[in-house]
């Protein structure tokens, strides 16, 4: 049975690249409530990005590689139609839960269809997109995670130490990553008149973008969790980022030779393992806080 084009290119499984700031989240909650976050997680993972994956193929019609896709099949009218249902479900399912809740993910919804969206078309401004992405993919999915996955109150919650520069790191973190899944679409970027922020550095400059961001992040996760009397956390951070790190590193010498490196194949591997590597550090976190009987 073929599998219709709208459900392949809502691209769920590709969620799984971006459950790091949600399990981030998680991981520093001082607690957790596990219904609560298992509807953020619906929320986020099966209907607010899914959709915005949706829409974002419905407005580029892509012919060449997207995230997760190496031959796209081509976007239809049904498409946008479940996209646009995903996120009027997600905004009232989040009302259901709290009213604030609903106004961030309105808020993420909006500027997620303004990122495509040819009316408006973020894409084409290199800044512009680049913030609007580490802001709502980082900053404003780490708060709306943190503030309404607890036991206690989002008041309480937005005193805990354990909110703000967490969040702040968040954006970091996809400063570093959200460049690099821009590196071998170029060409058709430059084609469809997007100036994406990868176009302007050029290749070998979005990988030393990506390194500067990747190493404030490391920076300000020191400061952080070893002011929070939690050192032992951060040296398990740099175990688990160090394979990443050594893909990276092995493919950034293998562009300086040739800019054909530079493709769709090494990007994904790179989202793969930092992915991987990321969810399965902040599993141990929640591990350690919460299963363990260990002093943690």
């Amino acid at each position: 049975m073929k599998i219709p084009s709208y459900l392949i290119l809502l691209r769920i499984p590709f969620s799984f690249f971006l459950l790091p700031v949600f399990l981030f989240a998680l991981s520093y909650a001082e607690t957790i409530d596990i219904e609560k976050a298992i509807h953020i997680f619906i929320i986020l993972h099966l209907l607010i990005y899914p959709a915005s994956n949706g829409f974002n193929s419905f407005q580029d019609q892509d012919t060449s590689s997207i995230g997760g896709l190496q031959n796209p099949p081509q976007a239809d009218h049904w498409l946008l139609k479940i996209s646009m249902a995903f996120n009027i479900i997600a905004i009232a399912y989040s009302y259901w839960i709290h009213p604030i809740l609903s106004l961030l993910v309105g808020a993420y919804i909006i500027v997620s269809i303004a990122y495509s969206w040819k009316a408006i078309r973020l894409k084409k401004f290199p800044v512009l997109s680049f913030l609007s992405v580490i802001i709502f993919q980082g900053f404003v999915t780490y708060a709306l995670t943190y503030l309404f996955c607890q036991e206690t109150n989002y008041q309480e919650n937005l005193a805990q130490t354990n909110f703000l520069l967490p969040a702040f790191i968040s954006s970091l973190m996809v400063a570093g990553a959200y460049p690099m899944t821009q590196i071998y679409q170029h060409e058709a970027d430059k084609n469809s008149g997007d100036l994406t922020l990868s176009r302007v550095l050029g290749i070998q400059g979005t990988f030393g973008f990506s390194a500067l961001m990747n190493l404030l992040v490391i920076i300000i996760m020191a400061y952080f969790l070893i002011n929070t009397k939690q050192s032992h956390l951060f040296y398990l951070f740099l175990v688990f980022i160090f394979p990443p790190f050594s893909f990276f590193t092995w493919w950034f010498n293998k562009v300086r030779r040739s800019d054909a490196y530079a493709n769709f194949r090494y990007t994904m591997m790179l989202n793969k393992i930092s992915s991987i590597s990321l969810v399965l550090y902040y599993l141990a976190i929640i591990y350690l806080k919460n299963i363990s009987e260990l002093p943690f």
